[in-house]
């Protein structure tokens, strides 16, 4: 079984390499198999043929598709959901857009590296921070769908490998074609939730490019005091007034 971040992707979906070389079966017949009814209209363009099964969760199948051209470039994604209310068959989304196929995050990624410029490392301004994602290959690189949206996270040096939790609007900081050696400086964003267990002391901020699944080589070193900590700390209601 493929790793993940080495599948193929049918628009943010990733799938085996081997689903996608399947021939598929008719839509009518799969619906029947999965004992799965079509919720809603179905696009003009949804081809009859061609239809696989995507992805499963905990054994229930949970996305079917099928291509729309003979390249296989584009591809009719459906998700399949519980049945709302009385107990019946689960029931089929289609997706009202075309999803494109797309190299596997490690190739789209290939070439690229992230890097603190100076004026980050030797003023890291926690509300300002910047990196650059460098092109460090030797061809052109070409975005394909993805963007340089980069998150950081706050390690205590010694600390276990930080996780980065995260919410963003899709179309944000798109990427940018780079030739080899050219780079683009973007924001990093630390996660509000990040502030939560943090204290004043010695700290390092990790970078993720997130689309790109890429993880900064170095980390940032920082100091925190008290007032980073309370400034970055969500804002909470106030209680309301003791009842008379």
């Amino acid at each position: 079984m493929e790793p993940l971040d080495e599948r193929p992707q049918i628009g943010m979906i990733a799938v085996e390499t081997s689903v996608l070389a399947q021939n598929g079966i008719e839509l009518d017949v799969m619906l029947t198999e999965l004992n799965v009814e079509l919720r809603g209209a179905m696009p003009t363009d949804t081809p009859r043929l061609g239809w696989r099964v995507l992805t499963s969760v905990n054994g229930e199948v949970a996305t079917i598709g099928a291509p729309t051209d003979d390249d296989g470039q584009w591809w009719r994604l459906g998700q399949i959901r519980p049945s709302q209310g009385e107990p019946g068959p689960r029931l089929l989304a289609l997706h009202p857009t075309l999803q494109r196929r797309r190299p596997s995050i490690r190739d789209r990624a290939g070439g690229l590296s992230l890097r603190w410029p100076a004026v980050t490392r030797e003023a890291p301004d926690l509300d300002l921070l910047a990196i650059d994602i460098v092109n460090a290959g030797g061809e052109r690189w070409l975005p394909q769908g993805d963007s340089f949206m980069v998150f950081a996270a706050l390690r205590q040096p010694g600390g276990p490998a930080p996780g980065v939790y995260f919410g963003y609007v899709a179309g944000q900081y798109p990427a940018l074609p780079l030739d080899p050696g050219e780079y683009a400086r973007v924001r990093v964003v630390i996660d509000a939730g990040q502030w939560d267990d943090a204290h004043a002391g010695p700290y390092e901020v990790h970078a993720f490019l997130v689309d790109l699944g890429l993880r900064g080589a170095d980390v940032l070193p920082v100091e925190l005091t008290d007032h980073d900590v309370q400034s970055h700390l969500p804002r909470r209601p106030l209680p309301p007034p003791p009842a008379r």
